[in-house]
């Protein structure tokens, strides 16, 4: 664990991968983990369904390939409800554990922390963690970057995540 208490080792899901990526901020990913990892359908739903997308292109290089790996096959829980990218994320994150799943949808989320207990974090939640840690600059254009690009961000959420990234720690 880092001083500032976030888990090292995280997972990341379709949603937060294409968000950093329309932002430039891909970097934030090894700045804040030792070690992350992209589940083999969730960059597969990026690059392959996503071809031409923001995201398809940057996470198409080397260093993020070097990121993939196998998840296990998941509980029938997960297919059932959740889209095989979440499922995986959930499914791989509960073998690296203490980890961390990135992920935005509220449905993955819930199932990911009150199912499997996992700690979970979103694009928002991450970019307040590397705000407090001064790899970015202001969060507020960065939300509404996200915004106008068709992410689902209320402006309560954008509003808590500015305050919490300016929050002495």
């Amino acid at each position: 664990m880092s001083s500032s208490g976030m888990i090292e080792r995280a997972v990341i899901n379709a949603g937060p991968l294409v968000a950093l990526s329309l932002l430039e901020k891909l970097d934030v990913l090894p700045a804040l983990f030792t070690e992350f990892w992209i589940p083999a359908p969730v960059y597969t739903e990026v690059v392959t369904a996503g071809l031409g997308r923001p995201g398809a292109m940057d996470l198409s290089a080397p260093q993020w390939r070097a990121h993939i790996r196998q998840a296990p096959d998941p509980d029938p829980l997960l297919v059932a409800e959740l889209d095989p990218g979440e499922a995986s994320v959930i499914a791989l994150a509960r073998t690296l554990l203490p980890c961390l799943a990135i992920i935005d949808e509220r449905r993955g989320r819930r199932i990911a922390q009150q199912i499997y207990g996992l700690p979970v974090r979103g694009t928002a939640g991450l970019l307040v963690e590397a705000r407090r840690r001064g790899f970015v600059g202001e969060l507020r254009p960065m939300l509404y970057q996200l915004k106008a690009a068709g992410y689902f961000l209320a402006d309560s959420v954008i509003d808590a995540a500015c305050q919490a990234a300016e929050a002495p720690h």
